[in-house]
């Protein structure tokens, strides 16, 4: 049975860390899906959240599948994104 520690002695982050829309500064928090991938976004409402995920998978906003089809839903928590937090 294989442990989760790979070959090279480096752990998989348990998460992935939250981006931030450039220039804000507040404290609300959406998860953003598009297809298989998620993450979390710092961004002032769910647009600028969808538009944020867009720039950082390398998505073009203007992309008809990408601002039809992905999804951004308001946390109603602070991500707890210390080193070895629990989920």
């Amino acid at each position: 049975m294989r442990n989760s520690i790979d070959y090279h002695g480096e752990r998989a982050p348990r998460r992935p860390a939250v981006i931030a829309q450039a220039g804000y500064t507040g404290q609300n928090h959406f998860s953003v899906t598009y297809g298989d991938q998620k993450v979390t976004v710092r961004a002032e409402d769910g647009y600028a959240a969808l538009f944020t995920a867009a720039k950082h998978w390398g998505y073009k906003f203007t992309r008809p599948e990408y601002h039809q089809n992905a999804r951004a839903t308001k946390l109603h928590y602070t991500p707890d994104t210390r080193p070895g937090a629990l989920v």
